[in-house]
């Protein structure tokens, strides 16, 4: 989300003199100038308007030296001076215009402005509240300077007190409204702001900043349909601005309106071609769109300009992952640089990749070496402990997880990859305990429920407990066909078929084609006497790639034998 700061914008103003200061003839003087001042003076004005501006200041210094101290002609040398970033001697020459006609609001009003933006902001807001007071005409830009400088020093109550005087006198000023809008926006007062902004857009239905503003209050409302129509608004009028593409893109992204952020990315592409920033953004919704190729090639394109950026050669590699391309993958995650943030995530992918490979060596002395590292990383150590699990390796893994446990007492977390170790050695009372634990720690850690409702139900013991913890587990995820198996394991021991059926076609529906369930399915259809369904899924568990293959073929091999199939 944008963060709103106290109208810094409002900067670009401070040197911004009048519309009235660059008229199309020179401007009458406070008193008529003899021939030659006047001709210096006009020569230095068409200079000026043509961008030459050392003629300019010479011509006015030529002309001031027939006027005198000419207000005139030192408030556009001063003006000379701004442009040529000459602060000091432009502050001078108001300063000298001032001295010589106290009442001459311009150069007041430009001084005001080199005082605010060189930190003087009290001398500023004095000057600016003089100009207001002399001048009618300077009434909305003074008040718009005297709100900006007193918000910058968070004196926002008296800053709406200054545009609500300038809204009272100008019920039309739809720039009081909207900064007044930003700097209630500051305050967090988002209600308000909203409705200055809405003001604003009554008055200039156009104003894109307004547009843009509102939008992000909007967003902070998690009002992200209005905030889309903001944006929409917003590039109506301007469709090249690749800012509130963006914007709108970010937001359509909130909606999950994947595809639609992703034709505003590719629109912005367009504008920004070499914006590395859009391209990594682009490259992670194709990746979100299963786009893989396409995300691919977005990520190749930013590390081509910035080949030591880690968090895009993070997700390069999991692109790659994605797309099944395991070799470019684990090149990708090896050449994330040690020192990025994203390494840590990066060599756990890749160590997942080499468990999948069977290369559980090589995966192993990855984590260890990011271990070495992080000694204390409680997390780390689970995750080595899995791998370890993973190689068959579990004294190992239970001394690993043993010791995250010791680190991190009250981690359900710990308690429970504990329990999965001690289930590996067959340690049945130890895996209950801990599990229980990680109960205790968290009462709705819907994984631990149902992994000890399960070893329950397995082992045809507890029958009413394993119940009663899966169907909390189905409170946490009523959806989830892991969860739905084990209730359904839980109703085949107790002999309720049918509903042990009905659970696991439910689960299937969740779960597509996850062997254990299918081999669930075919033991539940063959105690029905279904023979000839309970064959098909038992060969659809080992199509699948059971873990246990030969134990299904054994099931499959003597559901044949017993004779014809039932229906």
């Amino acid at each position: 989300m944008r963060s709103y700061v106290a109208m810094g914008a409002l900067a670009l103003f401070l040197f911004t003199a009048r519309a009235e200061a660059f008229p199309g003839a020179a401007v009458p003087m406070s008193a008529p100038l003899d021939a030659s001042a006047y001709s210096y003076f006009l020569s230095g004005y068409l200079d000026y308007r043509g961008g030459n501006l050392d003629r300019a200041l010479e011509s006015y210094q030529k002309a001031l030296k027939f006027a005198g101290d000419e207000p005139e002609i030192l408030y556009e040398i001063a003006n000379v001076y701004v442009k040529k970033n000459r602060i000091q001697e432009a502050r001078a020459t108001l300063q000298t215009a001032l001295a010589a006609d106290p009442g001459h609001t311009r150069s007041r009003y430009l001084l005001a402005g080199i005082l605010a933006v060189s930190g003087e902001s009290g001398r500023a807001l004095e000057e600016y509240r003089r100009v207001v007071e002399e001048d009618p005409e300077y009434y909305e830009e003074g008040y718009l300077h005297i709100a900006t400088l007193l918000a910058e020093k968070g004196e926002f109550p008296q800053a709406e007190e200054a545009l609500g005087q300038l809204i009272a006198r100008n019920p039309e000023s739809y720039l009081a409204f909207y900064y007044r809008g930003r700097i209630r926006a500051t305050q967090k007062n988002f209600d308000g702001a909203l409705a200055d902004y809405d003001e604003a857009l009554k008055i200039a239905p156009g104003f894109d900043a307004a547009l843009l503003d509102s939008g992000a209050v909007l967003e902070i409302l998690d009002r992200n349909a209005e905030a889309e129509e903001r944006y929409k608004k917003a590039l109506q009028a301007s469709p090249n601005n690749p800012f509130i593409r963006e914007r709108l893109g970010r937001v359509l992204i909130r909606e999950k309106k994947i595809e639609q952020a992703v034709g505003q990315y590719e629109e912005l592409k367009k504008f920004a071609n070499t914006n590395l920033d859009v391209r990594t953004k682009l490259g992670l919704l194709y990746l979100d769109r299963d786009r893989f190729d396409d995300a691919i090639n977005e990520f190749t394109f930013v590390l081509a300009s910035d080949p030591g950026n880690g968090q895009v050669r993070f997700f390069l590699g999991t692109a790659y992952e994605e797309k099944g391309a395991v070799t470019e993958a684990q090149e990708a995650y090896r050449k994330v640089p040690e020192g990025s943030p994203a390494y840590r995530e990066a060599m756990l992918h890749l160590a997942l990749s080499l468990s999948r490979q069977k290369k559980y060596d090589e995966a192993i002395a990855i984590v260890r070496d990011l271990r070495a590292k992080n000694p204390d990383d409680v997390d780390l150590m689970l995750f080595l402990g899995g791998q370890l699990q993973e190689a068959g390796r579990y004294e190992e893994a239970l001394a690993v997880v043993s010791e995250a446990v010791a680190k991190a007492p009250a981690n359900p977390a710990a308690w429970f990859s504990l329990g999965l170790t001690y289930d590996k050695l067959g340690m049945l009372d130890n895996v209950i305990a801990a599990m229980e634990k990680a109960i205790a720690l968290d009462p709705r850690n819907a994984t631990a429920l149902n992994y000890l409702g399960y070893t329950y139900a397995e082992r045809n013991m507890r029958l009413p407990e394993a119940e009663k913890l899966i169907l909390r587990a189905l409170e946490v995820r009523p959806d989830d066909g892991y969860f739905l198996d084990s209730l359904a394991w839980v109703y085949y021991r107790r002999g309720e078929y049918q509903r042990a059926e009905e659970g696991l076609r439910r689960a299937l529906k969740l779960t597509t084609d996850d062997p254990v369930i299918l081999e669930h399915l075919g033991d539940v259809l063959q105690a029905q006497g279904k023979s000839e369904e309970a064959a098909s899924y038992y060969e659809r568990a080992i199509a699948k790639g059971h873990e246990k293959p030969d134990e299904v073929s054994a099931k499959l091999k003597t559901l044949r034998k017993a004779g014809p199939p039932g229906k």
